[in-house]
């Protein structure tokens, strides 16, 4: 019976090819005159899927959003420093406004997360017209919804900011800092639906790239336009959102001349006419439930910083501080775990079942000891790292057993992410969004506030539940992920269902 289905998946796979390059060929082109049009390496076949699927390293993947993650929270946090010389509510003006923007972001995580995941399906099943109308319907609905909020902060701006009580002493500079970086909102979501794209196909050197362009020029921007450099005049938090503006405008104008080498045959207007219902089916079953959880995970962080709150000045500095060392091994994880998405993403379009299986125990292992040796380095320098954010006696004493602790957390962090970033990629989005739901809120939320409130371990409890919350979801997902291979529901029959 095995050899039986292998045989049948074999010959599917055989006759999908063929299509695919039947209907990518111009009406004038014959099926040999399609080959050199396409990717390289894009020939049917077995072994050829495989020699493609090698080309997918997982360090060659990851180590590029690495730096780009990198990169974009140092150039935070150095954007952060040349604002505070303005003054603390220059820097509060800032933090606020991009509080609002990132919320705001949410919204374009429904198509964005479905779009990348359809994209890397489709271009490991070497189906180009589908990865181009892919390209496109994302690329036209962040237009449309960028439109519409620039339009919003273009004259509600100042709305957002009363209805959020932000001071009276805070709201001026933030109104001009969102009102000039709402407006542009559009330039920000093509530039990150556009990058994601690219990334997607299996190029994640191009857009850190550009990411390092980008930054470069912000940085020289912001000097020049925060403080008067030359012939620039002085405008304070405004330049700085202006140097946002245009460093992203630039990113944008290079990724979007990437994405359209990208593609053989180019990325055209035939692409963006027509909506074609099926794909646009297959994008919202995976962004919506993706977007739902980041909503989610978003409302509980806020009540969880309540239940924080609740202890006082010093853990909520303590836990603030944490979250931001924190962020560094995490973006180690986060590498891997966009790696395996994309690489998932590939295998299962080309039908390469058991390296879909395969993968994020692979990535698992990797993510796990790399994370594990930044968290003890990061625990070890604990004292001397804490000090570079402050000189409170109080909060390094209380941070330096949280850090312990957090070798643990993070650790467990890594298999409940890579399993779910694969099982949205295969379609098992659904599931892994109710099961996130629940435990954010039942187990880490609720848990933080059992553990730290009613019982009184404070901070030590809170992190606890969160390891609780991680340790649950990872092995549900693990469960889930077992479950999808031995009822093999990774099958070719979805994936054929696009040309239907």
């Amino acid at each position: 019976m095995k050899r039986l289905i292998s045989f049948a998946n074999e010959r599917l796979q055989e006759k999908e090819g063929q299509r695919s390059r039947r209907q990518d060929a111009p009406p004038h082109a014959n099926f040999e005159a399609d080959t050199p049009t396409r990717p390289p390496g894009s020939s049917s076949g077995g072994a050829e899927d495989e020699r493609e699927a090698a080309k997918l390293g997982l360090w060659q993947l990851s180590w590029p959003i690495g730096i780009e993650l990198m990169l974009q929270f140092l150039m935070g946090t150095v954007d952060t420093l040349m604002v505070s010389r303005i003054g603390d509510n220059a820097v509060s003006a800032v933090g606020v406004s991009n509080q609002i923007l990132q919320a705001a972001m949410m919204l374009f995580t429904v198509v964005n997360a479905g779009a990348g995941a359809i994209l890397a399906r489709m271009w490991g099943a070497r189906q180009w017209t589908k990865a181009r109308k892919t390209a496109a319907i994302a690329i036209q609905v962040n237009i449309a919804f960028g439109l519409a909020g620039g339009l919003f902060f273009a004259f509600g701006s100042g709305w957002a900011l009363r209805l959020m009580g932000v001071p009276s002493e805070v709201r001026p500079y933030a109104n001009g800092y969102l009102t000039i970086v709402g407006t542009a909102l559009i330039v920000i979501a093509l530039h990150l639906v556009v990058n994601a794209l690219i990334r997607n196909t299996g190029n994640t050197k191009g857009p850190m790239l550009i990411t390092v362009a980008m930054n470069v020029l912000h940085l020289l921007l912001n000097y020049a336009l925060i403080f008067g450099a030359g012939a620039f005049p002085a405008m304070g938090v405004e330049g700085s959102a202006l140097s946002t503006v245009l460093s992203r405008l630039a990113a944008l104008a290079a990724a979007l001349f990437v994405l359209w080498r990208t593609f053989r045959p180019r990325l055209g207007r035939a692409d963006f006419r027509g909506a074609d219902r099926g794909l646009v089916r297959e994008i919202l079953a995976i962004g919506l439930p993706v977007s739902v959880t980041a909503m989610s995970w978003g409302f509980s962080q806020l009540v969880l910083l309540a239940v924080i709150s609740s202890f006082g000045p010093v853990p909520l500095a303590t836990y603030t501080y944490l979250q931001t060392v924190e962020q560094f091994p995490w973006m180690i994880a986060s590498a891997v775990g966009g790696a395996l998405a994309i690489q998932v993403g590939h295998w299962h379009g080309a039908g390469l079942h058991a390296r879909v299986h395969r993968g994020p125990y692979r990535a698992i292992q990797a993510g796990t000891f790399l994370i594990l040796a930044a968290s003890a380095a990061l625990w070890l320098a604990g004292e001397p790292v804490m000090r570079l954010f402050t000189g409170d006696h109080a909060i390094i004493a209380s941070s330096l057993p949280l850090l312990a602790m957090c070798i643990a957390w993070q650790a467990l962090r890594v298999l409940p992410f890579c399993l779910s970033g694969a099982l949205n990629v295969v379609g098992g989005a659904r599931p892994v969004a109710v099961i996130s739901v629940i435990g954010m809120w039942f187990v880490s939320t609720g848990g933080a506030y059992v553990f730290g409130v009613s019982l009184g371990w404070g901070l030590k409890g809170v992190l606890l539940a969160m390891m609780q919350d991680e340790l649950a979801r990872g092995v549900l997902f693990a469960y889930l992920w077992r479950r999808r291979r031995v009822k093999n529901r990774i099958d070719a029959e979805h994936l054929f269902a696009y040309n239907d």
